[in-house]
């Protein structure tokens, strides 16, 4: 029995095979490339996003921590920086009490017995200047003419601590009050 072989030549079909064998091993490469770069972005993605949970968590906390404190140092910034405005005027209020104190005690000094001071007044008189003028008013007895009112004047308008610190000096009004003479003298600061 003669056996004969028959002859394929499957060359073409393995060269066929073989060229499309780079093909798909190269796309399979691209496709698995372009997925494990979508996956390490992910796993970046995610790990972004758990950092920044994290550390708002860890704000959330420190603010509800210091919320409290933070409130209460607001109030007491307020009620400092009122206290510091009442201080302000408190200061100046006593300045100026002890500007016109010397002013005071000189005219005690000065005042006929028949005299008695009723009001000393202080007031502005022209912003821009920042002079003031004082007020006096006095009252004398019936028995008292007007030459002894007009003699403290003159104590006044001779007295250096008047003289010093006020440009002008006027009776402004005499008049009656009962039996008593009742008058005023003004005097205006000295401009600053």
């Amino acid at each position: 029995m003669s056996t004969s072989l028959i002859k394929i030549n499957l060359s073409s079909v393995n060269e066929a095979k073989r060229k499309k064998r780079p093909q798909q091993s190269k796309t399979s490469n691209i496709i698995g490339i372009i997925a494990s770069i979508i996956i390490l972005l992910v796993a970046i993605f995610y790990l972004y996003v758990t950092l920044k949970s994290k550390k708002i968590k860890q704000l959330e906390n420190d603010y509800s921590r210091i919320e409290k404190p933070f409130i209460e140092v607001n109030k007491l910034s307020e009620l400092n920086n009122k206290l510091s405005k009442k201080m302000d005027v408190f200061s100046k209020c006593k300045s100026e009490r002890n500007r016109w104190a010397d002013k005071w005690l000189e005219l005690a000094k000065i005042t006929p017995e028949d005299i008695y001071i009723t009001d000393i007044l202080i007031q502005e008189t022209d912003k821009k200047a920042d002079n003031q003028k004082m007020i006096i008013r006095a009252r004398a007895a019936s028995s008292v003419d007007e030459t002894t009112v007009l003699q403290f004047l003159d104590r006044i308008e001779k007295n250096v601590v008047f003289t010093n610190n006020f440009e002008e000096i006027s009776l402004s009004a005499v008049y009656l009050v009962g039996d008593e003479k009742a008058f005023s003298i003004e005097l205006l600061e000295n401009k600053k």
